[in-house]
């Protein structure tokens, strides 16, 4: 039996627009290694990789003919497409199941349900869909399946909530990473023709930002591999000819003992071995490297090179309000001690929320400005969008603010919410920030004479690589902001569509539902806890 494993969204993310960088999908090597040991054959269709259109795609999924077509829907925008393909496969007839997992899916489940799919799996998905293959092979029976909702009868909706949670990240399956076409995943503008590959060490986040889904999706508690698994992964990619590897843990290192320890283990590990030739990117949060400032050197040592910073706003109380807990100071001197160690830093701007007033989006355009003294790299300004699943999303359900149920829109690239300013100049304002950011940047590098000087550290070498693609690129910025109130208008069309009330009323069952998961989830949590 065969199964296809599909990433249906062609355009490209935040990270293939700022840095022109494509990575595949961890999940995909996960869940084609559970394939594997199920006896299933495997395939990755990759619609970004492979620059395929819905219609293209169904047509290579179909030559596959697979029994079963899994879609990964991480990203809200992977919702359309998906189910556009998912029903051109089912019209074909010769897919069996159509099913779908990841953050989307699992907190829109019930609306994926009503457009063509069979089954959900809910939050974790190697063990979930462990059971899915094995129950397939038994007898089809999904009552006793964990964490899934699915289609019986084939009307009523049924849900069977209890989480499969790996507690003990050593116990999922080693991924598959030969799933991946490695010529299509490039470092782009940085390292041009070195080839890049996610990896995790950890799971969970002891952190509650409202506008993220983390929490809500792998629990609060902070799950991670041994330092021997990690191990074992890096030297599996190395050996497949991956030159970057992309740690996507939410955060690479917490503030507890234990942790910074083993983290410390790792990457004296790596610094030791010939792992040190890979080049590692990693999520920090700033507070934590301001506060400990030594790690710095560290974090160069085991083969860190670049970092990502959700430094989110210049301004205290909409920080507070974030329950982000930072402060513009401390995002200062990290952005400083990681540039200074040779780390290129990029960092993360939200803009909107909707308790932000126009001038603390100001003072966070003009923060990220400031920061390029303190050393950093490149920055991108995100819309604040609240995403199924996370505490901002059912606050917007609640007050009846959610401008659109559009899930092409849900890219943190339009206003999908109700703000304190209209949705047309959030949209122009953030747009703009990235062309201010810039552009500040490139004038104050030409005036210090170093926007194209020789380089002189290995961070010097990628950064000019990328001021060279930035100036390539300057007639298309030029026509994408020509373009611009063009743009703003289509997009205005598209919010005069209001969000259908049945579905507002099906999301807000399954925020609900989730609520009453998250009280499992903490149990979980606290058995593991005392386990340990």
């Amino acid at each position: 039996m065969r199964v296809a494993l599909i990433a249906s969204h062609r355009k490209a993310g935040a990270y293939e627009q700022t840095f022109g960088i494509s990575m595949p999908p961890l999940s995909a090597a996960y869940l084609a290694s559970v394939a594997k040991e199920r006896g299933y054959d495997a395939k990755f269709f990759d619609a970004f990789a492979l620059n395929a259109n819905e219609e293209k795609l169904a047509e290579l999924i179909s030559a596959y003919d697979p029994d079963i077509a899994a879609f990964l829907i991480n990203a809200s925008t992977y919702a359309n497409p998906s189910i556009k393909i998912a029903k051109k496969l089912k019209e074909a007839g010769n897919v069996k199941y159509v099913v779908a997992g990841g953050h989307h899916a699992t907190f829109t489940y019930s609306l994926l349900l009503k457009n063509g799919f069979d089954v959900i799996f809910l939050r974790e998905g190697e063990v979930t869909f462990s059971n899915f293959l094995n129950e397939i092979k038994q007898g089809e029976n999904f009552e006793n399946i964990n964490s899934i909702a699915y289609i019986k009868d084939g009307r009523e909706i049924k849900v069977n909530p209890k989480v499969n949670y790996v507690m003990n990240l050593d116990e999922l399956p080693f991924p598959l990473f030969e799933i991946y076409d490695k010529e299509k995943y490039d470092m782009g503008v940085l390292d041009p023709g070195s080839k890049v590959i996610t990896l995790e060490t950890s799971r969970g986040c002891p952190f509650n930002c409202e506008y993220c889904s983390v929490t809500k999706m792998w629990g609060g508690t902070w799950r991670f591999k041994s330092v021997d698994r990690v191990i074992k992964e890096l030297e599996r990619v190395k050996e497949l000819g991956y030159k970057w590897v992309f740690f996507i843990d939410d955060n690479f290192i917490i503030p507890i003992k234990k942790i910074i320890d083993e983290r410390l283990i790792l990457l004296d590990k790596i610094a030791k071995s010939s792992l040190k030739k890979l080049k590692l990117i990693v999520q920090l949060r700033a507070d934590f490297v301001a506060k400990n400032q030594w790690i710095v050197n560290k974090l160069y040592e085991g083969g860190i090179r670049l970092t990502f910073l959700g430094i989110e706003s210049g301004d205290p109380e909409t920080l507070k309000n974030m329950r982000k807990n930072l402060v513009p100071n401390d995002s200062a001197l990290a952005v400083s001690l990681l540039s200074k160690a040779g780390i290129i830093v990029h960092a993360g701007f939200i803009l909107g929320a909707p308790y932000e007033t126009e001038k603390a989006m100001n003072r966070t355009i003009s923060f990220a400005k400031s920061l390029i003294d303190y050393g950093l790299d490149s920055a991108q300004f995100s819309i604040y969008t609240p995403l199924p699943g996370t505490d901002a999303f059912h606050r917007a359900l609640k007050e009846k603010a959610l401008l659109t149920l559009d899930w092409d829109l849900y890219d943190t690239l339009h206003p999908v919410e109700r703000t304190k300013i209209s949705p047309i100049k959030l949209f122009l304002k953030d747009r703009l920030a990235y062309y201010s950011f810039f552009l500040t940047k490139g004038i104050k590098g030409i005036r210090k004479g170093t926007l194209l000087s020789a380089p002189k550290r290995e961070k010097d070498v990628y950064l000019t690589n990328g001021t060279r693609f930035i100036i390539r690129r300057i007639p298309r910025y030029f026509a994408g902001i020509c373009k611009l109130p063009f743009t703003a208008i289509a997009l205005w069309f598209k919010l005069r569509k209001k969000p259908e009330e049945e579905d507002l009323v099906e999301l807000e069952k399954i925020m609900e539902m989730s609520e009453q998961s998250l009280k499992e989830i903490k149990i979980l949590e606290q058995k593991a806890i005392q386990k340990n």
